[in-house]
Parts: structure tokens; sequence; C-alpha cells
């Protein structure tokens, strides 16, 4: 059992000393799997049909209820619902996020890896993913959800936070490399799969930045970013807040005022 300043903790106050640490804006969400929809909780598709934008709009919103995904909804983007392990990607998804291929969409291509090979290579190097109950749900960090059930944290927040966060992961850490990464991949596996530890061949204690994917920026504003944490290492970064940078010199995390930085003629 995690124990923060000697007290048990429970997800409500892990998700406060994950605000506090990042002094975030959005609230934070977690990630857990069940197999029986929770109280209150709404298909994610009647938020919107991309799985990662009615996430983001769960943390902007704090009246939207808990979401959740399960293999039957139909209405959800079939690629993120094969990147979440609820579905079989298309055959033909290889063509549609590389080159195209006129036999697919007339065409129609993301250029989002150079060739449908390095594609197929790369997913297979993030091996099979399993989702962690028949339902993935996505809801507010609340003391009413199981602690054990619960995979992994999304925050939302600006670089500067970010930056902070990333530095508070590795607080703990000798690995100068692989506590925090910034996957390839959709915008749902930066949020969802890796750090839910779904897929078979991603690091277990990485938090994990992004999103790399620019199909995202039409909704996702410019000057946010997410990191996904596995709930382990988020347990561990509220364990190390009292004693990190960020209270012990907090007005360097978080600087009132900012250097100008001058031409140099």
């Amino acid at each position: 059992m995690i124990v923060i300043n000697n007290i048990s903790s429970k997800i409500k106050e892990l998700g406060k000393k994950l605000t506090e640490a990042g002094r975030l804006k959005l609230r934070p969400l977690c990630v857990y799997g069940t197999d029986e929809i929770p109280n209150n909780a709404v298909p994610s598709y009647k938020i919107d049909r991309c799985i990662a934008k009615a996430v983001y709009t769960s943390a902007l919103f704090e009246d939207t209820p808990p979401l959740y995904i399960e293999a039957a909804h139909e209405k959800c983007c079939p690629g993120g619902m094969g990147w979440i392990g609820l579905s079989e990607p298309h055959p033909m998804l290889k063509y549609f996020v590389t080159v195209g291929t006129p036999d697919f969409h007339g065409g129609a291509a993301e250029h989002l890896k150079a060739s449908p090979e390095l594609f197929e290579e790369s997913k297979k190097r993030a091996g099979r993913i399993t989702p962690p109950g028949k339902y993935i749900v996505i809801g507010p960090c609340n003391d009413n959800i199981s602690p054990d059930t619960i995979r992994s944290i999304i925050l939302f927040a600006g670089s500067e936070q970010i930056r902070n966060l990333c530095a508070l992961a590795h607080f703990n850490s000798s690995d100068p490399f692989f506590r925090t990464l910034i996957p390839s991949g959709p915008t749902c596996v930066t949020m969802i799969t890796y750090p839910a530890g779904m897929a078979e061949n991603a690091p277990k204690d990485s938090a994990y930045v992004g999103p790399t994917d620019p199909t995202g920026n039409p909704w996702l504003p410019p000057d946010l970013m997410v990191i996904g944490i596995p709930v382990e290492l988020a347990h561990q970064m509220a364990v190390n807040l009292e004693e990190s940078f960020i209270c012990k010199r907090s007005k360097i995390a978080y600087p009132e005022k900012r250097t100008v930085i001058k031409p140099w003629v």
C-alpha cells in the first residue's frame, strides 16, 4: 500500500497531489478496467467519436461523467479502438496512415510514417495490446473507484508544467533516459495504451509525454501537452513531492519573475 505523509493514499488524494505538483488547470483523470459499467458512466462516443478528444473534453469540463469504451462501440474511431485493444485494426490502415493507396478511401493518406512497412514494424514492436477489462473507463480521480483497479493517470498541462512533472518523475530514479518517454503513435496511445500497461512491450515504469500525433492539433490547444503516468509511478511522484524541487524550490519551478533574455549586440 502506498503511503503519502503517513496517510494511506486514495485516488482523490493522488489527483490532488499531482494537480498541486503541476499546478494544473484541467482536472486529472484515471484509467481503469472493469467488467461492469460504472454508475453514471457514458459511452465515450456520446462525447466524441475520437476517444482522445472525448478524454480531453472530460478533463476540460468537470461536469463530464466518466467515459467508458467497449468492443461493441462501433461509433468510436476504428483506429482508436484498435490502438486500445478492443478491435483488430483494419488491414488497410497501414496505407491510410502512411502513403495511401487507391484501394482505400480514394488514396487519402496521413503521411505519419514514411512507408506501410515502417508502420507495421512499429506496431509489431509495441506488442500485443490487451485491454484491462471488458470496459475501459476514463474518469475523474474519485475515491469510489477501487484503488487496485487503477492503471494510470492522465494529465493535461502546459510546457513548463510538463517539464516540472517530468523532473518530478525522475526525482527518485537513477535512470537518465527512460523514466519519461515521447512515443510514436496516435494520441490515445500516449493517453491510455502505453501508460496503462496495455501494450506488451511498453516500459511499465515510464511516463509518456506527447502527443506526437498531429491529427489532434485541430482540437488540442497548441500550448497544451499530455502526460500519461502509470499509477505506481504517479504514487511515487506524490510521495516525493514535498522533498522535491517543486516544494523546496518552488520559485525556481514556477518563477514569479522571469529573466529577460537580451540580444548579444
